[in-house]
């Protein structure tokens, strides 16, 4: 009976020991790591940013001047080699900050590209809260309410 009595303590205690080990596994949080080098170009996730936006035809072509703009910019700062790969993949519709992350750009052109950014999404940023502001193109009428009782 005794012996029933220990091999019932030792699963009971083996399995209290994994329950708690288990649970400081789950819970621990991944402890950041600080990098001498220079952190890559960051990406922006933003549930926000990918709605769809009706965007008017002036709009349209800003944005797009901008964003030829942008591209141009971070041309002049790649040698021929990150060139040739920048300008193959955006013939190939890939995103801009992948392109950038796998081109290995030295600190500088990390700062300048990062600065190029910085100023195109403000512009976009710009040119969509311009949106905000016009006049809807189709306003509906709205009849105010009367100040007449309701009666039964």
């Amino acid at each position: 009976m005794s012996i029933n009595s220990i091999k019932r303590l030792s699963v009971f205690s083996t399995i209290f020991a994994f329950a708690t080990i288990l649970h400081g596994v789950v819970l621990a949080t991944p402890v950041p790591t600080t990098s001498t080098t220079t952190p890559a170009l960051k990406t922006q996730t933003n549930p926000a940013s990918h709605q769809k936006i009706k965007l008017t035809n002036q709009q349209r072509l800003q944005i797009q001047v901008a964003r030829q703009q942008r591209d141009k910019d971070i041309e002049a700062l790649l040698n021929s080699s990150q060139d040739t790969k920048f300008k193959a993949a955006l013939q190939s519709r890939q995103r801009v900050r992948t392109v950038l992350t796998s081109l290995d750009l030295n600190q500088a052109q990390q700062k300048q590209v990062q600065s190029i950014l910085q100023t195109y999404n403000l512009q976009v940023k710009k040119i969509l809260s311009s949106q905000a502001s016009q006049p809807t193109s189709n306003p509906t009428a709205v009849t105010p309410p009367t100040s007449q009782p309701v009666t039964k």
